[in-house]
């Protein structure tokens, strides 16, 4: 039995009726995330079918923006490292950066080369289509939608094989290929021809031990390319996210998909408007003939001229009926309204260059109440991937430990990496407490303990500083070295002293001449 080619596999891994599904789902919001028709013209753009309405793009685009400002802040870390002694260690062996630098600085790196652009453009696919690929080399990420890509998961939704297919120009192929491809009849350079990439999961068992590695092969035309790409499980520059998984199914469900009635009936409404206000403006002039109207005389006639007929037998008639028109609005503001509240638009943002930790942790907050658990979905399917590459590019020695097994890398993603910024909140309202409360009941009574009014402040504000104080050893070898500080110092000054007066005495003797 001969084997399948990248190309044939691709074709059988394909869901035309998903695509059908997608296409309209675009339709409604951003036909060109999703077109109908292939996008590829020798010149030029190719023609996209569009809506009646721009509600569709407008509650995606501002959708998409937000989360990408929430997924992603500009002035914080998406993702934070769980430190553990092994990593400190590591990294003072290393005499690298702290640990909140290497988290900050890898962060630094998503955004480089207009990668922003691409995650909003990664989130838009994912509100519509559900599902989206991406790429990330050479400090860029590549976004792939499934025009262009197939995925086969397990059941709870891992990749296991990526076959995606770009269009190149014949020049651009390895010379081996071109070659090979020559033999089968002559091809021009700027000749088009799909690269097929096909990144499938393989799983070893090596002396008992689990291995998991990721293989990258390509094909053109059913000719193997001279290349092949080996991966680690967790470094595989190419993953796939979905907006929601459901059991059974191979690929994600958009938000879109949610909300399918109310955009198919907004899609509707606003042709059937469109079109009825058109047809309204239409204004027929109508003239009963038994009138003796002279209508020539009248087509012809300017303000103040003469014209013979009774004035009843002429007047005007409007094809639109108001009534029908309002209705037609309210029914459509009804539809805006609920879809508003759906997709965060209604919700207040502020617009600013830099929002604050707080307020990106409420953006998040709101996000994962109102889309139902989508945030949290997406912290993981995007964030953890992209950690552990981005660490890898700037800290490659913390990776390869890692995979040695020397220590465990614990990377917290979506609200949780955000903690942070609420701890530091609460610590805050703690010190506000603490300088309001502590000084006033010590002065009050000398019952009162300022130690154990502070741990009970920190406590009811959910602070746990354990890290940030000291130890009762700590305590006591710092008043140990006070108490040694404190004895030198009076031993100096004693010596000090001592020899100031054998100076005056000195001074003394010489003033009476005895020395």
């Amino acid at each position: 039995m001969s084997k399948d080619t990248y190309e044939s596999l691709y074709r059988k891994y394909t869901d035309d009726s998903l695509k059908r599904k997608l296409e309209y789902y675009a339709l409604w919001t951003i036909p060109s995330t999703f077109p109908k028709d292939e996008t590829r013209v020798p010149n030029g753009n190719a023609d996209i079918e569009h809506d009646y309405q721009s509600v569709g793009a407008m509650l995606v685009n501002r959708l998409a923006t937000k989360l990408a400002g929430t997924l992603f802040p500009a002035n914080a870390s998406f993702f934070r490292i769980d430190a553990n002694a092994e990593l400190k260690q590591q990294l003072e062996k290393a005499a690298t950066q702290s640990l909140i630098e290497l988290e900050n600085t890898a962060c630094r790196r998503l955004l480089y080369n207009a990668s922003y652009a691409q995650l909003v453009q990664a989130l838009r696919l994912l509100i519509i289509t559900g599902d989206v690929m991406l790429k990330r080399y050479d400090n860029r990420i590549r976004v792939f939608s499934l025009k262009n890509y197939v995925v086969r998961r397990n059941n709870v939704g891992e990749d296991q094989d990526i076959i995606f297919r770009e269009c190149l120009d014949f020049g651009e192929l390895p010379q081996n290929i071109k070659s090979r491809l020559n033999q089968q009849g002559k091809r021009e350079e700027d000749e088009k021809v799909t690269l097929y990439t096909r990144v499938k999961k393989i799983t070893e068992n090596i002396q008992g031990v689990k291995l998991v590695k990721w293989e990258e092969t390509q094909e053109v035309e059913g000719l193997p390319v001279d290349f092949k790409a080996t991966y680690t499980e967790k470094l595989c520059p190419y993953f796939t996210v979905k907006w929601n998984h459901v059991n059974g199914d191979m690929y994600g469900r958009g938000l879109i998909e949610e909300y399918a009635g109310d955009f198919a009936k907004l899609s509707e409404l606003s042709q059937a408007l469109t079109e009825y206000e058109l047809n309204s403006t239409i204004v027929l002039n109508i003239f009963n003939t038994a009138g003796n109207f002279d209508i020539d005389r009248a087509e012809s006639a300017i303000s103040g001229d003469w014209v013979a007929g009774q004035k009843e037998a002429v007047s005007a008639y409007e094809v639109g009926d108001y009534n029908k028109i309002a209705a037609l609005m309210s029914n459509l503001a009804e539809i805006n309204q609920r879809l508003s509240v759906a997709f965060m638009s209604s919700s207040n943002v502020r617009d600013a260059e830099r929002v604050t930790a707080q307020e990106v942790m409420l953006n998040a907050t709101e996000a994962e109440q109102v889309l139902g658990g989508v945030y949290s979905q997406l912290s993981q399917n995007m964030h953890m991937p992209l950690a552990y590459l981005l660490l890898n590019e700037i800290q490659q020695n913390i990776i390869i430990a890692v995979e040695k097994g020397e220590f465990e890398l614990h990377i917290l993603t979506g609200l949780q990496a955000l903690s942070r910024s609420t701890e530091n909140q609460a610590l805050m309202i703690a010190a506000s407490e603490i300088n309001a409360i502590v000084p006033v009941l010590s002065q009050v009574s000398k019952r009162f303990n300022p130690d154990k009014l502070v741990d009970g402040i920190l406590r009811a504000n959910g602070v746990n500083v354990a890290d940030d104080t000291y130890t009762e050893e700590e305590i006591k070898q710092m008043a140990a070295q006070e108490e040694q500080q404190a004895a030198q110092l009076a031993q100096q000054q004693a010596l000090m002293q001592g020899a100031g007066q054998e100076q005056a005495v000195q001074a003394v003797q010489q003033s009476q001449g005895i020395i």
